[in-house]
């Protein structure tokens, strides 16, 4: 039976998979940084390859997957912004920008299948279009649909900034913003030791101890959610309903307080 167990199984050998140094170059190529017109967003493609499916691909069959597609789009992207420039270059913008969308969302699949192996009797549902209007999954408590943004934080003090908007409140009644930490615990050890204020001594503490205790960093670097933190973020949930707090937006400092 193909369970939500089984492909959580899948899912985390094809992460520890990932060789991430191979593409360590990318995170430094920012030549593409416009706003990508819709027919260019790359989700649905990333959808098929890693939730509606299970072709856990590598990351040159979905970007050559991507470019076969969408080429014909990416040639009026070239006229409007990258007029003279060779293909190649552009091809190269687009793999870095592409790239990083795809770690990103392949951190938001790896809670959602961890969720839906520890809690099938309320799955979390997602897809491509709801993605594309800022809610990465929703799961519904007694009738009450709540939209989860999964969303990386940093050692930088972040405002809970996102609005509730309209769009999003035709798919769901409420918001949670849930964070997660991808800071490499070795290097919070050492800026805490460097830290000059205590405030910020403070947080880089809180940070590990929130590593330590809902995150994992494998082999390869990539950061997957612990079993605890989807309890912990359930919790959470449970009771911001029950004591009615969640009453439109739930900001990610409710999940790890900064």
């Amino acid at each position: 039976m193909n369970t939500w167990r089984d492909k959580l199984e899948r899912y985390e050998e094809f992460l520890k998979s990932i060789p991430v140094e191979k593409y360590e170059h990318l995170r430094a190529i920012k030549t593409v940084e416009q706003d990508l017109p819709r027919e260019l967003l790359p989700l649905e493609i990333f959808y098929k390859f890693y939730w509606y499916g299970e072709n856990f691909a590598d990351y040159e069959e979905v970007f050559c997957a991507y470019w076969e597609e969408k080429l014909r789009f990416i040639y009026k992207f070239i006229e409007k912004y990258f007029y003279g420039c060779s293909l190649r270059f552009v091809k190269e913008g687009f793999k870095a920008r592409l790239y990083r969308t795809w770690m990103s969302i392949l951190t938001q699949f790896h809670f959602q299948y961890l969720w839906n192996a520890k809690f099938p009797e309320i799955p979390l549902y997602s897809d491509h279009e709801m993605d594309s209007a800022g809610i990465d999954a929703v799961v519904e408590y007694s009738s009450v649909k709540v939209a989860l943004q999964i969303k990386k934080v940093s050692y930088r003090r972040e405002a809970s900034s996102r609005r509730f908007t309209r769009r999003q409140r035709k798919l769901a009644d409420v918001i949670a913003e849930v964070p997660y930490i991808v800071e490499d615990p070795e290097v919070l050890k050492e800026k805490i030791k460097r830290a000059r204020k205590e405030e910020t001594r403070e947080r880089y503490r809180l940070l590990l101890k929130y590593f330590q205790m809902y995150f994992h960093r494998l082999p390869n670097g990539f950061v997957i959610f612990k079993s605890e933190y989807v309890y912990h973020v359930r919790k959470v949930l449970q009771e911001a309903l029950q004591t009615h707090e969640l009453l439109e937006k739930l900001p990610y400092n409710r999940f790890l307080p900064m």
